[in-house]
């Protein structure tokens, strides 16, 4: 069981997720929980307090959810096959290393990001390859060395000064 913002309890019995909400009846003034989502799924489920997103391991699949702030609706982010043959897999904050382990086994499996999938957008379509870049903050803007000269770009546009 997870408690999500002190307002949502997620829950698994033996084959489904259940989402609780706490809601405040009318009538009598009183809080209760109130069942608002349902997935037909077992597994386990992983949660990091401050967190958006909830891990649900099954034998087959992992699911990955989004928990939206305002409404605690789950939505599907991402599925991926359970390869490591796991009950549990927890990511770091940075999501660089994962840790994988089967219950009641006695050693647990650590793996690391293969690929930083930065992706950059081209702003200068020009060849600068043995080029340098320096940023000088007291101009906002930065210099490129070229073979035969110096050039400066503004910082926010990218246009040369």
């Amino acid at each position: 069981m997870f408690l999500v913002n002190d307002t949502a309890l997620i829950a698994r019995s033996s084959s489904q997720i259940l989402f609780f909400k706490l809601e405040l009846d009318e009538f009598t003034k009183e809080k209760f929980w109130h069942n608002y989502r349902t997935l037909d799924q077992g597994g386990s489920i992983y949660f990091i307090k401050g967190n958006k997103r909830i891990q649900i391991c099954t034998d087959a699949q992992i699911f990955f959810y989004l928990i939206d702030p305002r409404t605690f609706e789950p939505t599907l982010e991402n599925v991926m096959f359970n390869f490591m043959n796991c009950s549990q897999m927890m990511f770091g904050s940075k999501v660089k290393y994962g840790i994988t382990y089967k219950t009641n086994q006695k050693s647990f499996d650590v793996y690391r990001r293969k690929f930083e999938h930065d992706f950059r957008v081209n702003t200068v379509e020009l060849d600068l390859d043995g080029s340098k870049g320096l940023p000088i903050e007291d101009m906002n803007a930065f210099l490129v060395s070229k073979s035969d000269r110096i050039e400066f770009y503004d910082i926010d546009t990218y246009l040369e000064i």
